[in-house]
């Protein structure tokens, strides 16, 4: 009779942790939590063949929120970088002739909602294995365009270049499209592209005209870069003068965002008990 009260107690004590864990397991986390890579791509005064870069620059984290059948909100931050250089410019082209280049390092946060095209299951376990969404919301970057001179790197902000004074920050606006890939109940890898619209026409430090006058000879250099190289185009060369055209203010800059994530899902009361949770599910399900 004790045996059997004892195994009885025994079975009945593994029954509480195994709901326990069961309860940890399976009960619907509305959070998850992201990192991923990519590649960055700036378009602009200086990137004239519109070609899409390739190279890995880029890396993200993220925390989002399933608010709604369809809808997610998530906080992302990534730093990445964007370059651009007329060097890349078709010959005989007057972005050729000019010969600026620029390298800018951006550390960018978001606000973004997400709306899911299919809706959700019910459980996060039981989430679809391909789960395409579109997204869009606001954004704000710092960004600090920068070019290399006889072997040392320039702040081009500082030497202004079109004597200008422009802020080092913008705000943005993504629109993306992208998709979950469930790889088990708690991992997913995502796919994302987004073009992101800016406020200004400087993440490249050119717009509009060249200075008439410089604060000094390494701000006249960085500015007016044609005579680092040939003559390929004489019109286009005596037209780089001071006070002439040197960009197009006429639109912004942007960049496109390429990056692949995993994101996990975060346990329900995370850290602490279910009275005192860190993180608590959206009130709105």
């Amino acid at each position: 009779m004790r045996s059997f009260l004892t195994f009885t107690l025994i079975l009945g004590s593994l029954a509480v942790h195994s709901q326990n864990f069961l309860s940890w397991q399976f009960n619907d986390r509305y959070f998850s939590f992201s990192v991923g890579t990519g590649s960055a791509t700036y378009f602009g005064e200086l990137n004239s063949t519109k070609k899409i870069s390739t190279d890995i620059s880029m890396i993200n984290i993220g925390v989002e929120a399933r608010l709604l059948n369809r809808i997610g909100a998530r906080v992302t931050a990534s730093q990445f970088t964007l370059i651009g250089d007329d060097k890349n410019a078709d010959d005989l082209s007057f972005e050729r002739q000019r010969n600026l280049s620029f390298s800018s390092r951006n550390f960018l946060g978001q606000l973004q909602l997400t709306y899911y095209l299919r809706p959700y299951q019910g459980d996060y376990y039981k989430r679809w294995s391909f789960d395409p969404f579109l997204f869009s919301g606001v954004g704000y970057m710092k960004y600090n365009p920068t070019a290399e001179l006889g072997g040392e790197r320039y702040n081009l902000r500082e030497a202004m270049t079109e004597g200008v004074e422009y802020k080092n920050w913008v705000a943005t606006i993504p629109l993306g499209i992208g998709s979950k890939f469930k790889i088990n109940e708690f991992l997913n890898v995502n796919f994302e592209v987004s073009y992101h619209f800016t406020f200004s026409d400087y993440l490249d430090d050119v717009s509009n005209t060249y200075a008439s006058e410089y604060n000094n000879v390494t701000a006249r250099l960085l500015a007016d870069r044609k005579d680092e190289i040939d003559v390929i185009n004489p019109d286009f060369y005596d037209q780089l003068q001071p006070g002439a055209k040197r960009g197009n203010p006429s639109s912004n800059d942007s960049f496109l965002l390429i990056s692949v994530s995993a994101e996990i899902f975060l346990p329900p009361n995370l850290f602490r008990g279910s009275d005192k949770a860190i993180i608590k599910k959206p009130s709105a399900y």
